[in-house]
């Protein structure tokens, strides 16, 4: 237990220094940062909770994969960036489905639940408007890249609804923050780089992958579907 508080700090210190490196333009402090980040968070996963939750464990190693060839460019390396990116996706997605419990629905909540989708959908018409001008290559993938993060914000906000568990909560923090984290990026690397999406994007991103490991550490195994 000591040595997961440890852990945690040193993942902390790592995320501080993510987010000054990536805000201030330190490309030295955020590769190394980066590097270090999502290890650092699985090793306290594990020694936090004494076990493997290997699906975990392969969404954040696609992402790791994603984020690390990313610092060399993505037109290098496009489609292994997108690639990785969308396992470890479809991994949370997983999540989300198998966690996926139906109950009454009080009146409050579905027009909740509305509001929500009507802003996502508002959401993903606006940001889709920027693609042929940022991406004209990429459109198709973009497209589904973008509407796949917002309609996991949806789902986990659903489920979050519908099971009011902790871990719920935790993967609804996950997906609201990778949602604003990638759009950011999507801002920073091919729109416009301006103060808040500099802010934004390193911050999200690591509350979203802080958020995923403490889903695991609260998560209920599910009964239906084996190993998650």
């Amino acid at each position: 237990m000591e040595y997961s508080k440890k852990l945690h700090g040193i993942f902390l210190l790592i995320a501080i220094l993510f987010v000054i490196g990536s805000i201030f333009s330190y490309d030295g402090l955020t590769l190394v940062s980066n590097y270090l980040l999502i290890p650092t968070l699985i090793f306290y996963y594990r020694l936090k909770s004494g076990n493997w939750f290997p699906f975990m464990v392969a969404a954040l190693v696609f992402f790791y994969v994603r984020d690390i060839f990313l610092i060399y460019g993505f037109d290098h390396f496009p489609w292994l960036i997108i690639g990785s990116f969308f396992l470890g996706l479809l991994i949370i997605y997983v999540f989300a489905l198998t966690g996926f419990k139906t109950s009454k629905m009080h009146v409050v909540e579905g027009i909740s639940l509305l509001i929500l989708y009507t802003f996502l959908a508002f959401l993903f018409i606006t940001v889709s408007g920027l693609v042929p001008q940022a991406l004209p290559d990429y459109e198709t993938i973009t497209y589904l890249y973008q509407f796949l993060l917002i309609l996991l914000l949806g789902v986990t906000f659903t489920g979050y609804l519908l099971k009011s568990h902790y871990a719920s909560l935790w993967l609804m923090l996950a997906s609201a923050s990778l949602l604003v984290s990638e759009i950011s990026l999507f801002f920073k690397m091919h729109v416009v780089s301006d103060i808040s999406v500099n802010i934004f994007y390193p911050l999200f991103h690591v509350m979203a992958y802080y958020a995923l490991i403490q889903h695991a550490l609260h998560r209920r195994r599910s009964l239906q579907t084996p190993y998650f």
